[in-house]
């Protein structure tokens, strides 16, 4: 008797062992499974750890170097790879930078401006081969098309030097200038152009000026109102605001700007003219912003893809232009693909908005401190090359 019930008992003992080792065996497997599944949060995390550790490194190296002040922001399919931030919002008071600080764009505003003028057209209001005599009739160049303002291909001079000059028509500096200023002291002096319309990319910031203003003239309602009910709010870019150097006020967390020496930037009379610049925006906005350039929310998939086709012939530095994009084709790049990109730099200010298309990565640099170089496209995007 006594031998059964022992046997019984190491049997029971058995069992619970074997269940044990089961369910331990099933955890396990769980774990590895989760690791494995590409949207759980425990795979990311797992494969995203190293670069964390690299991108910081990259940065906090140039920080330490007085190199690199601001915000940064690398991201996968619309999931964050990496943030951080580098340095004060305002280095007098020594306010903490957050990574909800905005910063002006400066021309990295131009994809945001092309996008605005593309809706138009996809809605037939705009067409790319309109000329500028059908939006401003006294304007005094023939053959300018909407398409050479997009592309950089006008010929026209810069705004900032005939208005900036000391003999300009706009001689006190001190008074805001904004777009249909520009437009007038156009009209009034007719400034040379460099080249023929069509004939060669010459970037242009007159251009993108233009641009913005043709957007006023075909919906009755101003660039900021514009850009916030059809760009910025579809996209979710909550924080984000256009600067016309009368609505400081508006501004939502703004970085002070600074140059190379750590003094403040002026607030100069040339921030009254948009379109070339002027956007506020941080780091997740522009995520926003690229991701609904992705899902439809701003355009049609075919406008997108014509926004980052190749407009102009081959630059010496390898990039080429599109539609307010520069863009890397991929033989440029050595094996990192195509980059489509925007960068800025305005008093102090140096921005830089890179996507990386068939591979759906993204990367925002945002810097309000004018020191060391300009940080190189292509080895941002080598930082994540093997993800």
């Amino acid at each position: 008797m006594i031998r059964v019930i022992i046997s019984v008992i190491l049997a029971v003992a058995f069992l619970i062992s074997c269940a044990e080792q089961e369910e331990t065996s099933n955890k396990n497997s769980t774990a590895e499974q989760v690791l494995q599944e590409p949207d759980s949060t425990a795979y990311f995390d797992s494969v995203y750890a190293p670069y964390q550790v690299s991108l910081d490194t990259f940065f906090l190296n140039k920080h330490k170097r007085s190199e690199f002040y601001g915000t940064v922001l690398f991201a996968q399919r619309g999931r964050v790879i990496f943030e951080n931030i580098y340095g004060y919002a305002d280095l007098k008071t020594k306010d903490t930078l957050t990574i909800d600080h905005t910063f002006q764009l400066a021309s990295a505003s131009k994809p945001i401006t092309a996008v605005a003028v593309m809706q138009l057209v996809e809605k037939g209001k705009i067409h790319l081969t309109d000329e500028l005599h059908q939006f401003f009739p006294q304007f005094p160049y023939d053959g300018i098309t909407v398409e050479h303002l997009l592309n950089h291909r006008s010929g026209m001079s810069q705004y900032t030097h005939f208005c900036d000059s000391p003999d300009s028509i706009w001689p006190d500096k001190h008074k805001t200038i904004t777009n249909n200023d520009v437009i007038a002291v156009m009209n009034e002096i007719v400034p040379m152009v460099n080249y023929a319309p069509g004939q060669t990319h010459y970037y242009c910031n007159t251009n993108y000026m233009l641009l913005a203003s043709i957007v006023e003239k075909v919906t009755g309602m101003s660039f900021s109102e514009y850009l916030t009910k059809n760009i910025f709010e579809p996209a979710g870019m909550t924080s984000t605001v256009l600067y016309r150097r009368d609505n400081e006020d508006e501004l939502i967390l703004p970085a002070k700007g600074y140059n190379g020496a750590f003094n403040p930037t002026i607030d100069i009379y040339l921030n009254g003219v948009v379109g070339d610049k002027g956007i506020y925006s941080n780091v997740h906005d522009l995520l926003n912003f690229d991701q609904a350039l992705y899902d439809g929310a701003l355009l049609d998939d075919s406008t997108v893809q014509l926004m980052m086709q190749d407009h102009n012939e081959l630059q010496s530095n390898g990039q080429n232009y599109g539609f307010g994009f520069r863009i890397y084709p991929a033989e440029s790049t050595d094996g990192l693909g195509r980059i489509v990109f925007h960068t800025g730099w305005w008093k102090g200010f140096r921005t830089y908005f890179i996507r990386v298309p068939d591979e759906q990565k993204t990367i925002v640099v945002l810097t309000h401190i004018k020191r060391g170089a300009f940080l190189d496209i292509r080895e941002l995007v080598s930082l994540i090359k093997d993800l």
